[in-house]
């Protein structure tokens, strides 16, 4: 794994951070990386809202949805929601 940072002190780092990482279980990482992504996932939506104030939060996470998982999903989600507001 090729470190970002190149300087040895960070290099020291990362190698310290790995090796600790392979003593986890499967589980423990699993749960890690599970956490991992829902963080990223909602700073990357409250980012999306906050470049565009004009949407409403539900408009906003629909069209965040289209951007990440494309337009099909966007279109699933919109039918969706028409459908419950029937």
């Amino acid at each position: 794994m090729e470190p970002i940072d190149t300087q040895a002190e960070a290099r020291l780092g990362d190698e310290r951070v790995i090796a600790a990482l392979r003593g986890w279980s499967t589980h423990r990482r699993s749960m890690v990386q599970a956490r991992l992504t829902a963080l990223v996932r909602s700073s990357s939506r409250q980012a999306w809202r906050a470049r565009h104030p004009e949407l409403t939060t539900l408009q906003a996470d629909v069209a965040w949805a289209e951007n990440m998982y494309g337009p099909e999903i966007g279109a699933a989600l919109r039918s969706w929601l028409a459908a419950r507001d029937e």
